[in-house]
């Protein structure tokens, strides 16, 4: 299963995973606010893995709101504690926990997704704000969005259109396409220059752009 993982997966971890993850956690200061997370069942998200680490232990992540002095916290999770892998969280899932002024935008990218056969999900501050309730989001909170792509026009299609609406955006609207193969790349990259960077569980490597989604 761990090759099949995704970055930006959400996973349901059970007690004793959570156990084991508390016992190696460092800096012993953020243990308070990852017990509580764990007492809720909320989930935690699967990120990149980090030089070193175990490649049989699921690396992932949990972000916390202010005011904790460390917002992300780095987690490493053995198969056997994973009890589900959860949908992604929709765009129209978030549109109540958004602030006022986002909402038109939100349903506009919505409307993108819908023409261009790719509906967005949404990762960052407002997915982890729905999921818990607590409070992420500020002034200057960008909105981060998840395009899965499987053509080439399409991701043309997606990026013209998704840059046309941040023009006339209050928030910055960030995110990623991601590719069959699960690696992502940042949507503003796309045709911006010959190579790119795409992220993928285990790296960030460069490919060339021309080739991207190529049959």
């Amino acid at each position: 299963m761990i090759e099949s993982l995704q970055r930006h997966d959400l996973l349901r971890v059970d007690p004793a995973g959570w156990q084991q993850a508390l016992a190696h956690l460092a800096p012993i200061a953020a243990r308070p606010h990852v017990r509580e997370w764990a007492s809720r069942g909320w989930p935690v998200i699967v990120r990149r893995y980090a030089p070193g680490e175990a490649p049989d232990l699921i690396p992932v992540a949990i972000s916390l709101p202010a005011p904790a002095r460390r917002p992300g916290v780095a987690l490493a999770l053995p198969l056997s504690c994973i009890v589900e892998r959860l949908p992604a969280v929709a765009v129209s899932a978030c549109c109540s926990q958004a602030p006022a002024a986002w909402r038109e935008t939100l349903q506009s990218l919505l409307a993108i997704g819908e023409r261009c056969g790719s509906a967005p999900a949404v990762f960052g501050s407002l997915m982890w704000q729905t999921l818990t309730g607590l409070s992420y989001l500020h002034e200057r909170s960008d909105v981060d969005l998840l395009w899965r792509v499987t053509r080439r026009e399409q991701a043309q299609e997606l990026v013209h259109a998704i840059a046309s609406c941040a023009r006339n955006s209050p928030m910055r609207i960030d995110g990623e396409l991601l590719l069959p193969d699960g690696a992502g790349i940042q949507w503003r990259e796309w045709d911006a220059t010959d190579e790119v960077i795409v992220r993928t569980l285990h790296r960030a490597e460069s490919r060339a752009a021309d080739q991207l989604l190529r049959s």
